[in-house]
Order: structure tokens, then C-alpha cells, then sequence
């Protein structure tokens, strides 16, 4: 396991335990400086920046380091007005799909309303739901989380790449207007209500 792998699940361990440790953000959204060792680029080719964000069991209520997160996302976004942000809402497997879908959509609408409170153009958020689609079988803390990343892929092309890697739903706004397709399960704010005791 490298030390950057390694200082990663640290970060993500502390986030999901909620102890007190300064936020530890993508290096790609905090540093302009792509040759710098915690980068992910190599600097030879620009990968575009990626940030978690988890969530304690059942919950939409991200932990402590989760704004500092999202405000080194605005900072990066403000000074890279090419791209847009993706926001992905996962949950762990516990628990029925059609629930895990309706908590990955209030996971990421949460994180997605505080981007653009944060001045963020609604036009550049794009919300893509997998609830447990990609969580592993044995419910792990660390699918339950938000992923962020930038990107300049146009948008029909990242909507169908979004719904082709198992995304439930995907939505964007264009000129004010919010649109949504949907592939899979029906979270469950449009579902019929389903019982369940276990919750991802």
C-alpha cells in the first residue's frame, strides 16, 4: 500500500469516525503545482481532480471535513471555468436498492446545493445517483460517500458514460432547466413505499 493510498484511508477512516483532523483534499483540487508528488498527474498528462466525501450508516449528513472539501472544489471550479463537476451519490449494499438509491440522491443533491450556494452555476453540476450499485457485498463505511470530480467530457457523452457505469439516475440543469434520466431502480422518493430494516 503506498504512503499517498495509505494517507487517503487515513483521511476517509478519521471523516467516517468523525475525530478532529484538518480536511485532507484531492491534491488535484488544492494544488495548481501538477508535478507535486501528492499530485495524481505525473504532470506529463492532466487527470482531472477527484474528491470523496463520506457519510456515517444512514444518514445524509456528511462528516466534519465535508465543507472544506467542497469549498477547495469551488476554489478549483472558479479557476477552471471549462469544466463541470459530477456528483455521484453511493451507499454500502446494506439495506433494499430502492432506498440505497433514494439516500445516494440525498447525499448528492446535499453536496451538489452546497456547491452551488457556494456560487457554483447550477449549469455545471451534474448529479449522478448509483446508491449500491458498485458497493461491495460486505457493507463497507467507505461506500458510503460522494464522489466529486471535474471534467470537460460534453455533456451527452458524460450522461451516457455516467448511465453505462451503472449509474440509477442522472440529472443536470441547462439554461435554468432541470432534466434527469433515469436507467435501473426508482430511488424511492418516486417509488412505491417499501419496508426495510436494513439501511445502507
Amino acid at each position: 500500500m503506498s504512503v499517498t493510498h495509505s494517507l487517503a484511508r487515513a483521511a476517509l477512516v478519521t471523516a467516517i469516525t468523525g475525530a478532529a483532523a484538518p480536511a485532507l483534499a484531492g491534491p488535484d483540487f488544492v494544488a495548481d503545482d501538477r508535478a507535486n508528488p501528492l499530485a495524481a498527474s505525473d504532470a506529463r498528462s492532466e487527470l482531472e481532480p477527484m474528491e470523496d466525501i463520506v457519510f456515517p450508516l444512514d444518514t445524509a449528513t456528511p462528516g466534519s471535513t465535508a465543507l472544506d472539501q467542497i469549498a477547495a472544489v469551488v476554489r478549483w471550479l472558479d479557476v477552471h471555468p471549462g469544466y463541470r463537476v459530477v456528483v455521484e451519490g453511493h451507499t454500502d449494499s446494506t439495506g433494499a436498492a430502492s432506498y440505497n438509491a433514494a439516500l445516494g440522491t440525498r447525499r448528492a443533491v446535499l453536496v451538489a446545493n452546497r456547491l452551488i450556494d457556494r456560487g457554483v452555476d447550477p449549469d455545471r453540476v451534474v448529479i449522478a445517483v448509483y446508491g449500491e450499485n458498485g458497493a461491495r457485498r460486505r457493507p463497507d463505511p467507505l461506500d458510503r460517500r460522494v464522489v466529486m470530480f471535474a471534467t470537460a467530457t460534453p455533456l451527452p457523452k458524460l450522461i451516457s458514460a455516467e448511465l453505462d457505469r451503472s449509474a440509477v439516475e442522472v440529472t443536470w440543469t441547462h439554461r435554468g432547466t432541470r432534466l434527469t434520466e433515469t436507467r435501473g431502480i426508482t430511488p424511492l422518493a418516486t417509488a412505491p413505499a417499501r419496508r426495510s430494516t436494513r439501511r445502507g
